[in-house]
């Protein structure tokens, strides 16, 4: 993968948003880590062999592309790969499945920054009966903190990427624990303020 580092400009552009789309929207991202590409965009942008906004404009766009591509490859040939080695019984998928039917659009935010997961979560997604619509906004939320956050790392450690690029694992489930934290926490806000909507309803009117 490291690979990369090796260009500069519109090749380097084009690699990062060709490994990004290829991890999630065509599901092989059991053998194309998006993640290492996108830290290594920034850690060319540290060098200046490619600008840090345009790198940043790139990683989202084709972080938020990929999962819609997948999504929509899960609609139309969903069935047939399923059918079909490495995803065929494999524990991993059936895990993805089950937590998207339990939990919808959190599980697709949450398993973006979780590698194998993120791989198969859209096509995923796109077979189940979580609908475009609620898929949308998690998608694009996770798709920019994801890219912003990895390409921002390697901005930010330049030269000393490969020592980023031997945590990376540890990197992934750090953000998942806020992720998730955060998603605890809104859904404890919201429940408080049903349950003290439905008091307010219960209660008698006054005079």
């Amino acid at each position: 993968m490291t690979f990369i580092t090796h260009y500069h400009g519109l090749a380097v552009y084009l690699l990062v948003a060709g490994l990004v789309i290829a991890e999630s929207g065509f599901v092989i991202g059991f053998f194309v880590p998006g993640e290492i590409a996108v830290v290594l965009g920034g850690v060319l942008a540290n060098e200046h062999r490619v600008n840090l906004v345009a790198m940043l404009l790139v990683a989202n766009a084709a972080a938020v592309a990929a999962f819609f591509i997948g999504y929509l490859v899960g609609q139309l040939v969903g069935p047939w790969l399923l059918a079909r080695k490495p995803l065929r019984r494999n524990l991993a998928v059936e895990r993805t499945r089950q937590l998207l039917a339990r939990r919808g659009g959190p599980a697709v935010l949450v398993g973006r920054f979780i590698a194998v997961v993120r791989a198969i979560i859209p096509a995923l997604a796109g077979l189940s009966d979580i609908s475009f619509r609620t898929f949308v906004p998690y998608t694009v939320v996770g798709g920019v903190v994801w890219a912003t956050l990895y390409t921002l790392v390697g901005y930010a450690v330049g030269k000393g990427y490969h020592h980023v690029l031997s945590t990376i694992g540890v990197w992934s489930y750090a953000v998942v624990g806020v992720v998730v934290v955060a998603l605890v926490a809104n859904h404890l806000r919201l429940r408080a303020r049903h349950r003290r909507e439905a008091l307010e309803r219960s209660e008698p009117a006054g005079d």
